[in-house]
């Protein structure tokens, strides 16, 4: 699956070549944000936190409120790490910092280890301070403390020349069970796929910003069908991931469905998408939205291609639900057992003849 990144410099979202040039000034980072949390979480990375040159935290707190993200960049020591993942970050990215002392008080599950990679040596500080470390080196010290390692080929970022496959390999081997996210150069959906294919998640920023391909192409990259006509199974979940419905999904409904943010499917046997704006009707409809004001993530579509979950995107309406079964103890004083009428009365010795 794919991780948008945003990059922030002086409260705006930005994207660097290299780490240094600025090539992009893509403004303020909530409408990005918006748009990009329908992929699932955003990897956002305070550049001037990171080269210790100041901190975007405001903003950031702000997007912590707003969608599921992974904060990094500056985190130095526990008391940041932690006071981030209080403040709603899904996940935390450590990178210079990164020590087994460190990481030890952390939830190890919640913790992503930034490895900048220049030519397989790691570089800190904002990836301006070169060291003699090896990322395979750094990885095989720290795997079983993190729930996954981001790996950028910093010589790559934001060329736009292709990402290396070959040492991803390599670092998606080295980490054993640690979840992987390779970043820097990745230009094509068809690298999307194949770092799919290795076992890990494509951090992706300067392909969407400059419109290389589209955040859905990005997101239908490593799906594959069995059917004769392409669609996608579609399993349509709420808030808690209980199951709403089936449906099928499309290149074009996909499509549809991320440039809109609402949920936008193929009907199989009309040939029509569902869900839209407009349209005769039965062939398409708008589902209601579930609240006037919408300000976080809600439930989520899911695309489930033979063998590969993938969340797709958010939605913004619900299928009312039946309440969950209540569930009674038995008379303790903390509740009242529930039994079939007909026991409780033979219990007491008052069933009707």
């Amino acid at each position: 699956m794919i991780i948008p990144s945003i990059d922030l410099v002086g409260g705006r979202a930005v994207q660097l070549i290299g780490g240094e040039a600025e090539a992009i000034d893509a403004g303020d980072p909530v409408p990005i944000l918006r748009r990009f949390s329908i992929a699932g979480e955003v990897a956002v990375i305070d550049i001037e936190a990171a080269r210790g040159e100041g901190t975007n935290e405001a903003i950031i707190r702000d997007l912590c409120r707003r969608a599921p993200i992974r904060v990094g960049g500056g985190i130095r020591d526990a008391q940041t790490a932690l006071a981030w993942l209080d403040a709603g970050a899904s996940k935390v990215i450590i990178g210079t910092a990164a020590t087994p002392e460190l990481l030890s008080q952390l939830p190890a599950d919640r913790v992503i280890v930034a490895l900048d990679s220049r030519d397989g040596r790691v570089v800190t500080h904002g990836w301006r301070t070169s060291t003699a470390d090896s990322v395979l080196t750094r990885i095989a010290e720290l795997k079983d403390l993190v729930g996954g390692f981001l790996v950028t080929f910093v010589e790559l970022e934001g060329r736009m020349g292709g990402t290396d496959l070959d040492r991803a390999l390599d670092v998606v081997t080295a980490a054993g069970e640690a979840r992987v996210t390779i970043a820097g150069g990745i230009t094509t959906t068809d690298e999307i796929a194949e770092i799919d294919r290795l076992g890990a998640d494509a951090q992706v920023g300067m392909a969407l910003y400059s419109g290389e391909f589209s955040l859905a192409d990005a997101i239908a990259a490593p799906l594959t069908s069995e059917r004769p006509d392409g669609l996608w199974p579609t399993v349509v979940v709420d808030e808690s991931g209980a199951a709403l419905g089936l449906t099928w999904s499309s290149a074009e409904s996909l499509d549809h469905a991320v440039e809109q943010q609402r949920g936008i499917y193929r009907s199989v046997g009309e040939g029509s998408d569902l869900g839209c704006d407009t349209g005769s009707p039965g062939n398409r409809r708008r589902l209601r939205p579930r609240r006037p004001a919408f300000h976080g993530p809600s439930a989520w579509q899911r695309l489930l291609p033979p063998g590969y979950p993938l969340l797709l995107g958010r939605r913004r309406w619900h299928r009312p639900a039946l309440p969950p079964p209540r569930t009674v103890g038995p008379r303790t004083g903390a509740g009242v057992e529930h039994r079939p009428t007909a026991e409780r009365r033979r219990s007491s010795g008052s069933e009707a003849p």
